[in-house]
């Protein structure tokens, strides 16, 4: 069962097994992931088909009318983990392990530093543009 990364540019190949491939896609402050048969292209659906842990610990999925299942990201941190599905199909059970990336969380300040100096132009501009404004009422 190979795996790679899922990134934020659209459905990426998780996992793959003999008969079935797993793909995923990220969505907002979601995963959608597809099971496919190898054989003929079709999705594995309904309920109790597919079942997911993410770091050892199980997640609930929703399944879609268009045959995806979405695990839920919020409040997950960003980075690598480790995603293992299970797949009953065709009366036998799979195991597709994988790992996907989750976009980091930024703080403000983080996008600060990402945008370089200008942005600390501004904000240092605001800031003095509030002291003025403050000084300026006490003065009244």
């Amino acid at each position: 069962m190979a795996s790679t990364v899922a990134s934020q540019d659209g459905p990426i190949v998780v996992a793959r097994s003999a008969l079935l491939e797993l793909t995923a896609t990220p969505a907002h402050d979601a995963l959608a992931l597809e099971v496919t048969r190898l054989s003929n292209h079709q999705l594995i659906v309904g309920p109790g088909k597919v079942t997911a842990r993410l770091d050892g610990h199980r997640v609930p999925l929703t399944a879609e009318s268009n045959g995806a299942y979405l695990v839920s990201m919020g409040g997950r941190d960003g980075g690598t983990h480790t995603l293992r599905v299970i797949v009953s199909h065709d009366g036998i059970r799979e195991l597709l392990t994988g790992t996907v990336s989750l976009p980091r969380h930024r703080s403000i300040f983080e996008s600060l530093e990402g945008h370089g100096m200008g942005a600390w132009w501004v904000l240092n501009i605001v800031v003095i543009l509030i002291a003025v404004l403050v000084i300026s009422r006490r003065r009244r």
